[in-house]
């Protein structure tokens, strides 16, 4: 093999090594973006299951990311939303939390149809809600939800709007709120308190519903 054919040669190897740096490194960003994007379906996720705001920092410690990177991950998802055809759920925003709404364009829809249902007998979603809060309570969304096995939100606010349910601070983590029943709701049923409740202490402690809302060492010390 002569001079000029060995320059040649090394060219090719050269240009071999370049193209397959070049495929590994587009490897790497296709990899980087799907993180990216798995990251923002994380968000979209768990602000739809949670209901209400989600701060920033929860959502950085279930990521395992910086406050800044969930922030601009919640902008990404609100860029997404807003170049959606059909718009009939927004994300808002603020210094240090992220949300998702029902869309402006649909609030007399939404208005007309929360009336209506407030009008009418407690369907059997709520039923089995009330009765969740009443026996477990006080509980938070998250637990109501394990125990339904769906999302929960729209007819807790119906519980609340219909003042069968209020809202309270969580005293082991100000960043979730419990529901329990209130006086209306031990009004009407005529009782002073929910251990009134028919076979209140035989639900209050179902190890059954123990089994889904604590882990096996959580049991154990219970």
């Amino acid at each position: 093999m002569n001079q000029e054919e060995n320059k040649m040669k090394e060219k090719k190897d050269l240009k071999n090594k370049a193209n397959i740096f070049q495929d590994e490194n587009e490897v790497a960003k296709d990899k980087n973006f799907k993180k990216e994007i798995d990251q923002v379906a994380v968000i979209e996720s768990v602000i739809f299951m949670y209901g209400e705001a989600v701060k920033f920092s929860r959502l950085a410690e279930i990521l395992k990311i910086s406050e800044d990177g969930v922030c601009d991950l919640a902008k990404d998802l609100k860029i997404i939303y807003e170049n959606r055809e059909s718009q009939g759920l927004k994300i808002i925003l603020d210094e240090e939390s992220v949300q998702l709404v029902t869309h402006p364009d649909c609030a007399e829809v939404i208005d007309n149809f929360v009336k209506g249902e407030l009008k009418k007998p407690l369907s059997q979603a709520a039923l089995e809600v009330l009765a969740v809060v009443a026996y477990r309570g006080p509980i938070s969304k998250v637990d109501v939800e394990a125990i339904r096995g769906v999302n929960c939100s729209f007819t807790l606010r119906n519980l609340l709007m219909r003042g069968l349910i209020k809202k309270t601070v969580d005293e082991s983590d100000a960043r979730t709120h419990l529901y329990k029943i209130t006086f209306k709701f031990l009004r009407i049923l005529g009782i002073d308190n929910e251990k009134d409740l028919p076979d209140y202490e035989e639900l209050f402690s179902d190890k059954r519903i123990d089994a889904i809302l604590y882990s096996e060492e959580e049991l154990g010390d219970k």
